[in-house]
C-alpha cells in the first residue's frame, strides 16, 4: 500500500513537471525552435 501512494505522488509530480516543461518548451520554441531539436 505504501508503494502505491508513492507511485501516485510521483505521477502527480511528473504531471506538474510536464506542465512546467511544456511552458519552457513553448517559450524556447518562440525563441529559436528548441522544442524541435529536443524531440
Amino acid at each position: 500500500m505504501g508503494k502505491r501512494k508513492e507511485i501516485q505522488t510521483k505521477s502527480t509530480l511528473s504531471a506538474t513537471q510536464e506542465v512546467l516543461y511544456g511552458r519552457e518548451f513553448k517559450r524556447a520554441d518562440k525563441a529559436g525552435g528548441y522544442t524541435n531539436e529536443r524531440k
